[in-house]
């Protein structure tokens, strides 16, 4: 298990400096949160499968807007408890005018407006179990990423480092491209097998 203690070592031995001295231990830190914001980004499509969660997701006759998860980094899909049919969404700015007019009733499509999910049309009825939230999880600190990927948000935090002082070299980039390659292929394998099963299932009937 790689320790949010060992990155913050790691980091000062690729920077050459094992006690804070030009290089604070703020200051690493701060590279390492960087460093996890840019690898969730980066990383999200390998990441989906470990990191996914899910919540329920309560509904309020006359209220259209809900916050998302507070824990939440980005939302896969929305789907009714009941039946798992998926509302559609998220929708663009030209498909909305297709639901605008609709008056209040069950659900059947969602979009993002400020920021928070809207639900479209508005619900009709209050019902605290109704929907499920599909997302993953905002990834705020080094030990909620799988240990392949603790290595290069180290080097990340270490390219970082070396920009403070004008001294990036090639050596870490291609360090970068080590660890990034061996992560992704962890990451692909989520099963030690792989096998993939495919039900009696379609995607497109799976939609409210």
């Amino acid at each position: 298990m790689i320790s949010a203690a060992n990155i913050t070592s790691f980091v000062r031995s690729l920077v050459g400096e094992a006690t804070a001295k030009w290089w604070t231990d703020a200051e690493i830190t701060l590279y390492t949160q960087f460093s996890m914001a840019r690898i969730q980004g980066e990383l999200y499509p390998w990441l989906w499968d470990k990191k996914k969660t899910f919540a329920d997701f309560a509904i309020t006759s006359g209220t259209a807007a809900y916050d998302e998860p507070s824990d939440c980094f980005k939302v896969s899909h929305i789907q009714v408890k009941s039946n798992g049919k998926k509302l559609q969404g998220p929708l663009g700015e030209d498909e909305y005018y297709k639901f605008a007019d609709w008056e209040d009733g069950e659900p059947v499509a969602w979009m993002y407006k400020g920021g928070q999910i809207l639900l479209v049309p508005t619900p009709a009825t209050t019902d605290t179990d109704y929907l499920m939230i599909w997302y993953m999880t905002a990834l705020d600190a080094v030990t909620d990423f799988p240990d392949s990927v603790r290595g290069l948000i180290g080097v990340e935090a270490a390219i970082l480092a070396r920009a403070k002082n004008k001294e990036l070299t090639q050596d870490l980039f291609e360090l970068r491209k080590m660890y990034k390659e061996a992560a992704i292929m962890e990451l692909t394998m989520t099963t030690g097998n792989q096998v993939q099963e495919i039900h009696d299932f379609s995607e497109e009937a799976s939609f409210a």
